[in-house]
């Protein structure tokens, strides 16, 4: 029995049409970023910002300079992405929070590219991109999408490493050194980057054992330089303040660091050691499964669990195909996932997650699950493609009007602290943060809006 095939053949339906709806869709989404952006600094925007270009600035030498670029942020290195507020600030001879968030934010747009060279040679992939770009391009992650810091780490880390994974495939010496490339610009973006690395050599093996196409000198050689890097990376690396799992776990700071194989040998005897791993396994779980589910934990861990499951179905099912990209992309954002559960799970309640910025790895990953099933399973050849179309549609619509109020109850807040002369930050004196902006302002390195923000910019443009 053939397929009924419900989309015409013709370029207007195949091409055009999803074409001009992708384009809607992108300029609808970047239409509501720039106008709503602020040349505002929030939270983490001002220490490994606004902080890191004024001692930049004011360093008395080049190796100074390197020196503040790359320094530790928490449990962090940023690098990749102070290089990058770097450069608009030389661009624009002030930093501008407003442009720093444009920036930022075209990161989905490069994810989308990295989308499309992944899928180019498929017939209807214009299909597939529109309904990418449907999960991808909404509100469902508010909190991030005008918050320039939080979108250079989340967005880049993952655009990086899909970079990475993408390269690596037909492996061959330029790709190899580019992937390379790409990969220590993920880990140089957040820690979580280091993913990439076993994604990396995931793939490699593949190559060499599953498709043999390649040597094993290609994962042996993509082990040496992981291993450089990674030694670099932590050579001068001290312990955040995040970094406190295994004190938890112990319940008593004076003990030795407990190992992952005392934490699972005691668990089943000790059942605060159980209540703790069942903490990881929820927190992780609404993690994966907050994006289609914010407003329930158990929703959105039973969500996640089968978002899960699906993935590693559709893995060993398609395991043996030539090109497993997709399938690795999707494995990096449960890996994201995972180590966010590590540096989190013990310090907040699952319910944080709903509201917060770890909603965005669920996002990308149901958008890049989405994806790898069209093109696997052939959807768009059968009339599921309607139904998958309607439920795109219909989840960018309710995200874009659900999540809009509380995105301006957001930034009302944002505004009223500004308009108070206060930028405070969580977990830093109070203060401090102010100092820091206040001393920007003199060194002219930053210049903010009117006051009382955004009124004043109303009145001055109706006076214009």
């Amino acid at each position: 029995m053939t397929n009924v095939k419900l989309l015409p053949t013709s370029d207007f339906f195949v091409r055009w049409l999803p074409l001009a709806a992708l384009c809607a869709v992108i300029a609808h989404y970047f239409w509501f970023v720039n106008s709503h952006a602020i040349n505002i600094p929030y939270e983490d925007d001002i220490y490994d910002s606004l902080q890191i270009v004024s001692m930049v600035e004011n360093a008395d030498s080049a190796r100074d300079a390197f020196k503040v670029l790359s320094n530790q942020y928490n449990d962090h290195r940023t690098s990749a992405s102070r290089l990058v507020v770097f450069g608009v600030y030389l661009a624009e001879g002030e930093l501008n929070f407003h442009t720093l968030t444009l920036v930022a934010n075209l990161g989905l747009l490069l994810i989308l590219l990295v989308f499309y060279l992944t899928v180019r040679k498929e017939k209807y992939r214009w299909v597939y991109l529109l309904v990418a770009a449907l999960l991808l391009l909404n509100f469902r992650y508010f909190k991030i999408i005008l918050f320039s810091q939080a979108a250079f780490a989340y967005y880049y880390v993952c655009l990086y490493a899909f970079a990475c994974i993408f390269t690596l495939h037909k492996v061959s010496g330029p790709r190899f050194l580019l992937a390379a490339v790409f990969c220590t610009l993920s880990s140089l973006t957040l820690a979580s980057g280091h993913i990439v690395w076993l994604m990396g050599l995931v793939s490699l093996l593949h190559q060499c054992l599953v498709s043999g196409h390649r040597s094993l000198m290609w994962p042996a050689m993509w082990l040496l330089v992981a291993t450089a890097i990674l030694t670099l990376w932590y050579g001068d690396f001290t312990q955040g303040i995040y970094m406190v799992t295994s004190e938890l776990i112990a319940n008593n700071v004076d003990s030795p660091p407990v190992t992952a194989g005392e934490v699972l040998s005691r668990a089943i005897l000790d059942p605060t050691i159980t209540q703790i791993l069942e903490q990881y396994a929820t927190f992780f779980l609404v993690i994966l499964g907050s994006a289609p589910i914010y407003f329930s934990t158990l929703g959105a861990g039973a969500a996640g669990l089968v978002i899960l499951l699906v993935l590693l179905f559709v893995t060993l099912k398609f395991y043996k195909h030539d090109d497993i990209r997709l399938a690795l992309y999707c494995w990096f954002l449960v890996a994201f996932a995972a180590a966010a559960t590590v540096g989190r799970a013990l310090l907040t309640t699952p319910e944080y997650v709903l509201t917060q910025r770890y909603s965005f790895i669920s996002a990308l990953l149901v958008c890049t699950l989405g994806l790898l099933l069209q093109v696997r399973f052939a959807l768009v050849r059968t009339p599921a493609v309607l139904l998958v179309l309607l439920l795109a549609v219909t989840y960018w619509g309710w995200s874009n009007f659900h999540f809009e109020p509380l995105f301006q109850n957001h930034m009302n807040q944002r505004h009223s602290q500004f308009n108070n002369g206060h930028f405070p930050v969580v977990l830093t004196p109070v203060g401090e943060s102010d100092v820091i902006v206040n001393r920007a302002i003199s060194d002219g390195i930053y210049n903010p809006p009117c006051r009382p923000f955004p009124e004043c910019e109303r009145l001055s443009s109706l006076g214009d």
